[in-house]
Formats: C-alpha cells, structure tokens, sequence
C-alpha cells in the first residue's frame, strides 16, 4: 500500500541524501494496545530536519491526511535543505477521546506522546530534537494541546485550528504537575521545581466558532501564562494578535524572550478540509522558533536561516571526490576592511546534525560579529556509528559524523580540513597565527582529533561535551596520524553538561574517561607532573553554574575542564562567549608556540 525506499549505498555526488525516503507505517504500544501512525519522509530531506506532528478531527485516519491533508505538497514543496518530515496520527477508533482526564496512561495524550518518542528514533530518519512540531485541528487539536500541556518541553511549536475546547480541569491539573522531562535530561525528583504550566510553547490558537470544538475555552490564556507574556496584544498580520514577552527570560542569554510568543485568530470553517488553506501559514509559524537543549526544559530562541537571515555564504563544492557543505560567516566589520587580517574560528557539529544545525545552536555568529572574526560550520558525511554507547545504534540510518577513526570507504577527514583551512587562508582575510577549533559530542571528538593530528595549525582548541567517550580513545590513539603527531603544545578547555552522565562523567577520576582525557591533554603538554594523585583532592572553582578546573604552565592556562550545572548533552550561546573571551582571544601561534596574552 505504501511506498517506502531505501537507498543501499551512499552516493559521494549526492552524500546528504536520506537512506530512507516514502511513506513508513509505524506502530507504538500504548498500556498494551497497539496503535499506528504514518512517517512520510520527502525525497531530498535532510537529516536532522524539522518534523510535525499532525492530528486530525474525528474520523480522520492516517491514510486520509495522507492523501487528502495537504501536509505532504507541503513538505515536498520546499527546497532540500528545508523539507521536512510529517507523522500522521489517527484517532482509536476513529473517535479522539477529549474528555480524558489528564494523567490517563493508556489515553490519547499518551499515545502522541509514545508516536513522538518513535518518530525520534533514528533507525529511518532523523528529526532534530530542537525542531518537533504539533498541529491539531478540531478535535485532534485538542488532543495536541493536551499532548502539549502533557510533555510541554519536548515540542518547539504548537497549532490548533477548531480545537480550544481543552477541559478547564485537565489545565489546571497539567499546570500543577511537575515537569520531569526536562529535555535532555529526567528531573523525577523534582531537583529544579518547574511545573509543567511554566514551561513555554510557542502557541497559535485558531478559534473556527462554527465547530463545537472551536471556541476559546481559555488555552490561550494557557499558554499565554506559561510564555509569560504581558501587556495588550499587538495585530502583526489582519485577524493575527501577537503576545509577546517582555520581561527577561531565564538562562539568557540562550534564550530569546522574542520566541515566547501566543498568536490568537477566530475565522469561521477554518478548520474545513483538515484547515488546508492555512497550512503554509501554520508551516511558517511553527518553524520560526525552535527549542534547543542546553537549559532545564530547553532553550527557546528564533529561527534565523545562516544565509538569509545572517548573510552566511554557503559553499557546496567537491573534495577528493565527495560533495562537501560548509558555511562561513564573515562579519561587516571585516568585510569593510579585507587588508586587516582576523582569526578564524572552525565549529563542528555532533552527530546526527549539520553545519546549519550548529550555526543556530552554539551562535558563534553574535560572537564573531561582536569581535570581529570569521567562523567556518562544515557538515559531516553520512556514516554508520559502532562504539561503546547506550544511545547510538550500529543498526540506525547512515547519519552525519565525522570520519574520526579513518574508516576506508570514507573521505580522509583530516585531508578535508587541511584543504578546508588552505582555502580559507587563501581566499579570506584570515591570520594563519589565530585559527582555532570547536565542536559539540562528535564535533569535540573531531576537534580532539585536530588538535592531536594537527596541533601546529591552531592556536587553542575547545572541545565541547567534550572528552573521549564511549570508547573513542581506543580507535582515535592508534592512528598513524596521531601517533606519529608533531611535540607541539596546545592549550585545550573541555565542556561537560551534568546532566549526561550516560555518556561522559562530570567528575574526572583516574578510572573513567574524563579523568583520562585531562591526563592525555596534560601529559601532550609536557603536564604529566601535575595529573592529580587523587581526584577527590582536586576541587573545582564554582561560579553559578560552572564549575572549572584548570592547569597552568609558566602561569598559561593550557588545560581547562568545566562542567555545567542542569545541562544535558548539549552546548549553548553563553558557552561560545566564554570560550572566545576568556580562552581563544589571548591565544596566537607563533614560531610554532603558543603565545599567551592575558589582555
């Protein structure tokens, strides 16, 4: 009945293309009961795309939104690097079931909940966590917004059409429940006190008064309360009122207060014909915020494309024999002065992700347009992963990853960013002395292998979420290029999040991969005398959030270790700022040294 193909081999003239791509049938398992919903993936999608959850009214199964919605034109309709994937859920027995109570486990909030994990698995595809969307109409909004107020911080926009009719007891029930999914991490028990009606959800609110399900029985209100918004709204298109928070929001700055926003609009038979005309609209809304990890319950800030919106150049060219993808960001500061040269900062993404995905995530464009320097967001190639690690999966689709352990049958990752950099030297105002080095989960293990392979081209290194995990060090070490490295010192500041101890421990000891990372880093750096004897011995300097240990030599900060409290596997806006103003800015290469200037 359903089309679904899959591409057996990865073609380096087209290597972002999904392996997967069609209409997949799915099913998850709701307190025993089986129920389905449909995965369409567009041919051309990227991975780490943006995906939308869509729920229609009563008697609307999967096969007619499929066929009938309009969601899949949709998705088809925009171009690669935007395409995105739709989940089509249905309601049991053709009847969503909007008087629920809420907490009800084997419920219709649930079973949204339970397509949302699925559709999260990457054993198909891959939809970034950042960006998962819900769009109801009539009676399937409503159970989106129940969904929502259920498991607010997992979704990064939410629209109903016809479907404001939420029972006034399952909102004030959700409200006062504690958030335990904190996106990214478990808070069961309780450790930072947010209760669900306080997490925000960027919310449209179409009201369609000719259908019972139709008239605002305070959801606006709602979410208008957890976004925090105040004040009088303003009309930002005709029958459109926008609010709009105006007070700071926590955490800045990684988050933007512009992104907690509620739109309200009342048209009547909006929703007809599952609100088909209104859904490049929805599409546009939803998609111009996303949730990122890095703060309890994540961080909410506006959608900004790297070329549109921020004048990104986007190159995608051929190198030995592959199709590549980066973007550089060159601030108006340097381009209106060429014959000045500036560093260069190189940021990689983790697994799973994009150039364009780290972009948005770390921000180190505001810090390169504050101070004045370029930043180069490659993107990895598809690959399969098999390492020591709870959460990936040998058996998921090829998905971005650096090549970090020189796999044969893909590109000499190391030949790449050689090429990558001469280019860059080359072609751009960039001083060869100050070019430095970043990268989050795969992107720190691509980092570290730069900074061990190639340490007199940078002149420090910042490997974020960052130490040898799941076993890398085993595969990274013996390589020719990093046995045979040159001696060359390099000052190295590595990030934790607290909150990952699945995959790295915050707490360095000698047996465990963090303790061994700082070990490798202080003994590269002629620092083996000043491995600590006992970690328990070694505390931590703690400030806010950050808690810091550091290593000098002859009074230079050449290993830094810095964990972040209530912060999963993630990196963040702030992080960018203090790596650039406290570490890589007092850093140049010269003669082949690292010359610290402290001012």
């Amino acid at each position: 009945m359903y089309q679904h193909i899959i591409r057996h081999k990865i073609n380096p003239e087209q290597p972002y293309l999904p392996q997967h791509y069609g209409v997949i049938e799915q099913f998850v398992t709701v307190e025993g009961r089986k129920r389905r919903f449909l995965l369409y993936i567009p041919d051309g999608v990227r991975e780490s795309c943006a995906g939308v959850l869509v729920l229609g009214g009563n008697g609307r199964t999967v096969d007619d939104l499929l066929r009938e919605s309009g969601w899949c034109a949709l998705a088809d309709a925009r171009p690669d690097r935007e395409k995105f994937i739709v989940v089509f859920l249905e309601p049991e027995d053709g009847v969503w079931h909007i008087d629920e109570p809420y907490g009800k486990t084997d419920g219709d909030a649930a079973y949204v909940n339970e397509v949302y994990l699925a559709a999260g698995q990457r054993y198909l595809c891959c939809i970034h966590e950042s960006k998962f969307y819900l769009a109801g109409c009539r009676e399937g909004g409503v159970v989106a917004q129940m969904a929502a107020m259920s498991n607010p911080a997992v979704y990064a926009g939410l629209s109903s059409v016809g479907s404001s009719a939420v029972a006034p007891q399952y909102m004030a029930d959700a409200a006062q429940d504690y958030c335990t999914q904190m996106n990214g991490f478990i808070d069961e028990n309780h450790r930072k006190n947010i209760r669900k009606g306080e997490v925000p959800l960027p919310t449209w609110i179409i009201d369609d008064p000719v259908v019972p399900t139709g008239t605002d029985a305070g959801t606006a209100a709602y979410w208008r309360t957890a976004c925090g918004t105040e004040g009088a709204a303003r009309e930002v298109r005709p029958g459109v009122r926008e609010y709009i928070r105006t007070a700071e929001v926590p955490y800045a700055p990684n988050q933007e207060k512009e992104a907690f926003r509620v739109w309200t609009s009342s048209w009547d038979s909006a929703s007809e014909n599952d609100a088909k005309a209104m859904q490049e609209e929805i599409r546009q809304f939803l998609f111009s915020q996303r949730r990122w990890m890095s703060g309890p319950v994540g961080d909410l800030r506006v959608t900004k494309n790297p070329e549109h919106d921020l004048g990104m150049e986007y190159h995608y060219e051929k190198i030995d024999g592959w199709m590549r993808e980066w973007y550089v960001y060159v601030p108006e500061s340097v381009k209106q002065h060429p014959e000045i040269k500036v560093p260069l900062v190189l940021a990689m993404h983790g697994y799973t992700c994009s150039g364009e995905i780290y972009a948005g995530n770390s921000e180190w464009y505001k810090v390169a347009a504050q101070y004045g320097f370029i930043v180069v967001h490659p993107t990895a190639l598809q690959g399969k992963v098999d390492m020591e690690n709870k959460v990936i999966d040998p058996d998921f689709t090829p998905l971005p990853a650096w090549n970090i352990f020189a796999e044969d049958d893909r590109p000499d990752e190391l030949h790449f960013f050689d090429t990558l950099l001469d280019r860059m030297i080359a072609e751009y105002p960039v001083d060869p002395s100050r070019v430095f080095a970043t990268g989050h989960s795969w992107g720190s293990l691509m980092t570290h292998l730069l900074a061990l392979a190639r340490p007199e081209r940078f002149a420090a290194v910042a490997p974020c979420s960052g130490v040898f995990f799941g076993g890398a060090e085993k595969r990274i070490m013996p390589l020719p290029c990093v046995k045979n490295r040159p001696d060359v010192k390099i000052p190295v500041w590595m990030f934790c999040g607290e909150e990952e101890p699945w995959l790295m421990e915050a707490q360095p000891t000698a047996q465990n991969a963090t303790g061994y990372t700082i070990s490798m880093w202080l003994k590269n750096n002629h620092m083996a005398a000043q491995i600590p004897a006992n970690w328990n011995d070694c505390l931590p300097d703690t400030h806010d959030r950050w808690n810091e240990w550091e290593w000098q030599q002859n009074c230079i900060p050449m290993v830094r270790f810095t964990t972040v409290e209530y912060m999963p596997h993630a990196t963040m806006t702030e992080m960018s700022y203090r790596i650039w103003e406290e570490f890589f800015c007092k850093f140049s290469r010269m003669d082949g040294d690292a010359r610290y200037s402290p001012v």
